[in-house]
C-alpha cells in the first residue's frame, strides 16, 4: 500500500507552514471552536422569527391580556402582523422589558 502514507510523511505544497501541535491544544482550540459555534447558533436561533401575543407574554412573563394591553397603549410596538394578529421580535419584547426596568 504505497498510497497510505502517515500525515507526517505526506508532502505538503511549497510554501505551506507546519502546524506542530500536541493533544491538549488540539483540545483546547476544539473546545474554543465548538463554544463559538454553539453561540453563534443559540444567537441566531433566539432571533428567528415572530411571536404572537400569547407566545411573547410566556416570554415577557406576563398574560397575552396584558401584551394586548401593553400594545394597545403604544408601550410595545408590534414588529409585524399576521392579519390581524400582531407579531413580535424577541430583541423588541427584551428591549421594552430593558426599559421598563425598575418601574412599578
Amino acid at each position: 500500500m504505497d498510497g497510505a502514507r502517515a500525515a507526517s510523511e505526506r508532502s505538503r505544497p511549497i510554501g505551506m507552514p507546519v502546524l506542530r501541535a500536541d493533544e491538549r491544544f488540539v483540545e483546547a482550540l476544539a473546545a474554543t471552536v465548538a463554544e463559538q459555534v454553539a453561540n453563534r447558533l443559540h444567537g441566531a436561533a433566539e432571533d428567528e422569527g415572530y411571536l404572537n401575543p400569547e407566545a411573547a407574554g410566556r416570554y415577557i412573563c406576563v398574560s397575552r391580556r396584558r401584551v394586548h394591553e401593553l400594545t394597545s397603549a403604544g408601550q410595545l410596538v408590534p414588529d409585524g402582523y399576521d392579519g390581524r394578529t400582531p407579531l413580535y421580535r424577541r430583541r423588541t419584547l427584551d428591549e421594552y422589558v430593558t426599559k421598563t426596568e425598575g418601574r412599578p
